[in-house]
């Protein structure tokens, strides 16, 4: 398989640049931010990320006992975040490398300028 090949035209290449990083590691959290940044640039959004069942475990644990109180957590089970996952033969770090080229190629980048951004305004 050629992984530097362009995919073809079709709704996947209209995905925003936070959408094609969804599956890296903080990929979610990090489109969540930038969304409410984009719509209060003002507010703080504190954000634990974690990888790997050990991390996300110790995460909620933390949770649990009221010391992450107020953030945004996001805990994927595979280290690196899903591009990791069961059957993935690339390693992380090229895996990364690849979501990251594809997101750098996306014509939106936030989440909210997506052409489903109607829907996020319903959520108001």
């Amino acid at each position: 398989m050629d992984f530097n090949a362009d995919i073809p035209d079709s709704d996947l290449n209209k995905a925003t640049a936070a959408g094609r990083g969804f599956a890296v590691s903080g990929g979610v959290a990090d489109a969540v931010v930038k969304a409410i940044k984009k719509l209060d640039p003002d507010r703080e959004v504190k954000v634990r990320a974690a990888q790997g069942l050990n991390e996300c475990r110790q995460m909620m644990r933390l949770a649990k006992a009221g010391k992450l109180n107020g953030y945004l957590l996001e805990g994927m089970a595979c280290p690196g975040g899903c591009v990791a996952g069961a059957g993935t033969l690339e390693p992380v770090t090229k895996a990364t490398a690849l979501v990251n080229v594809y997101k750098n190629k996306a014509d939106k980048k936030n989440a909210l300028d997506s052409q489903y951004s109607d829907i996020a305004d319903k959520l108001n």
